[in-house]
């Protein structure tokens, strides 16, 4: 697929996209059930979850870690798991090209942003630390240095929107100001302009709110009770 047919679709379970070189990105709801192992209600049953979504992707491994909020993108060059089993490290990204790896972030507001290009993906888990240090720019490198080879097309999943993201002055002003709503922040635009700038083809947004749509989780809205939900990027 090239870069000019990549597209987000809805469905009942999320959003799914094909992206050049034969990869796709799934960023999955309430219906994949909370696919953390450490927050939220039933996280208990996350790795199960787990499994059962690398089952259904028919991928080898879901590559997770601990997430951090900073701009480490882990590159992933073989197979170090199997099923859901998360590394030890952390990381607010994975880059490959081997074939049967899903990249995986976990969300619960912040952006997971899935990149690809001919022959590798990444997803990168950009909250408003991580995306004002330069977590999506470091994931274009991540991506370029697995190989990810001619245009790169990005796809930004669920994640806090303007509509419902009111952010304190420290959050203003880390952005400089740009894409201020009143007391609201445009995330979403701010991920775009950087993953354009740092070289990205085409943006796609699956333009969905995680504060205000029931279908996600979101501790904004649930506090601690909140679950999480997964983006993903493999090649097929």
């Amino acid at each position: 697929m090239s870069a000019a047919q990549a597209r987000v679709v809805e469905h009942a379970e999320g959003f799914s996209c094909e992206l050049p070189g034969g990869a796709r990105a799934l960023f999955t709801s309430r219906a994949h059930g909370n696919l953390s192992t450490q927050r939220g209600d039933g996280h208990e049953r996350g790795r199960s979850a787990r499994d059962r979504l690398c089952e259904e992707l028919a991928t080898d491994w879901l590559c997770a870690s601990r997430q951090v909020h900073g701009t480490t993108v882990q590159r992933v060059r073989a197979v170090q798991g199997s099923g859901g089993e998360a590394v030890a490290i952390d990381a607010d990204g994975h880059a490959t090209g081997v074939r049967g790896v899903g990249a995986m972030v976990l969300t619960a507001d912040c952006l997971p942003v899935a990149l690809a290009g001919d022959g590798a993906v990444a997803m990168v888990h950009a909250g408003w630390r991580g995306l004002a240090a330069g977590v999506l720019e470091e994931g274009v490198r991540a991506l370029r240095d697995v190989g990810g080879a001619g245009p790169l097309v990005a796809a930004i999943g669920p994640g806090a929107a303007v509509c419902c993201y009111e952010v304190g002055p420290e959050v203003h002003a880390a952005f400089g100001g740009v894409h201020r709503a009143g007391e609201n922040i445009d995330l979403r635009e701010i991920a775009r302009d950087r993953l354009l700038a740092a070289g990205v083809a085409q943006v796609l947004d699956a333009r969905a709110c995680t504060i205000c749509d029931a279908r996600f989780f979101s501790h904004r809205r649930e506090g601690q009770r909140a679950g999480r939900q997964a983006g993903i990027a493999w090649r097929s």
